[in-house]
């Protein structure tokens, strides 16, 4: 039995096999995305695999849609910063994965990133004027709510327009009226959880990250024994360093991601139900550190390198 779409292609199937299908992967930024890009690189052909350039979203996006028939139906994986939609330029049979995070935590790590990462176009500002979470917040709205925007199929140049990035890193620029965020918003909240019920075969939770990589490998009959988390953001505050007032503001300007986080949460009860697998037994097994061996480890990344520059170097051309 299948639970389809047969106008947009993409099939969630009943049988709870999905290895046939191209995958999409609809990255949401700090959710341990980073670390399961690795993966897919070293699951698949990196020459089968189409990566959205994180520096340059709208360009990949772009370029991805003009790309010939041919070459989108040999596509075996798509992953990246997109919203929901780009199925509709794949002519073969596609499921959507995801990873969900609580919301107030997302907020937290991507607070932290930008604060830490001197490269971040928000890194000076912040650090400057000793911006707190709300106020980082209250400067980047896209951040409100994101999970709820990807998912709904809101394009990125709507809720984060470039002028408006661009403005809010000026020093002492003001953030805009709240009002400016119509899409933290029930309608938008519905639209998301349709679209993970009917074309999202995997919600996975970063909260229980080795248990998710059980379920995908379940899934897509991927051979992953073992992983290595990329890109945690250092020194990151725990959300008990954080006024319980300040938390509240960024609970309440994210609620509807709280919502779709609870959602997401039942899905991923339900998929573990119906897979009948012990899964805290298995996530145990499953190493977390990598090979023991240093010259295993180095031979690794290696491998995890050049696979991950050929996915992004096919993906120029």
């Amino acid at each position: 039995m299948y639970n389809s779409d047969p106008e947009r292609n993409v099939i969630v199937d009943e049988n709870l096999s999905l290895a046939g299908k191209t995958l999409l992967f609809l990255h949401i930024h700090k959710t341990a995305g980073t670390t399961l890009n690795r993966i897919l690189e070293q699951e698949y052909n990196p020459f089968l695999i189409y990566t959205i350039e994180g520096k340059r979203i709208e360009w990949s996006l772009d370029h991805f849609k003009r790309l010939p028939e041919r070459r989108r139906t040999a596509l075996k994986v798509v992953k990246g910063h997109m919203s929901f939609g780009l199925h509709e330029f794949l002519p073969q049979s596609s499921t959507y994965i995801t990873f969900l995070r609580d919301p107030i935590e997302r907020c937290i790590s991507s607070y932290a990133y930008s604060k830490g990462n001197r490269f971040n176009p928000f890194h000076g500002r912040i650090n400057e004027e000793n911006l707190n979470l709300a106020q980082f917040l209250a400067i980047a709205p896209w951040n409100n709510n994101l999970q709820c925007k990807a998912i709904a199929g809101i394009d990125r140049r709507d809720y984060r327009p470039i002028s408006l990035f661009r403005e809010m890193q000026r020093p002492g620029a003001k953030g805009p009226d709240p009002g400016f965020d119509v899409w933290s918003s029930p309608e938008i909240l519905q639209r998301a959880k349709e679209n993970l019920r009917r074309f999202f075969g995997f919600v996975g939770l970063t909260d229980r990250f080795p248990g998710s990589l059980v379920l995908l490998k379940h899934l897509f009959g991927w051979k992953l024994s073992s992983y290595s988390s990329y890109r945690k953001s250092r020194n990151r505050p725990k959300r008990e360093t954080f006024a319980p007032e300040l938390l509240a503001a960024v609970e309440e300007r994210n609620r509807f991601d709280r919502e779709l986080y609870e959602f997401g949460k039942k899905m991923f009860d339900d998929l573990v139900s119906r897979l009948r697998i012990d899964l805290e037994q298995e996530a145990a097994s499953l190493r977390s550190d990598g090979p023991s061996n240093q010259f295993a480890s180095i031979m690794q990344r290696g491998s995890l390198a050049w696979r991950a520059t050929a996915s992004r170097l096919v993906s120029l051309v």
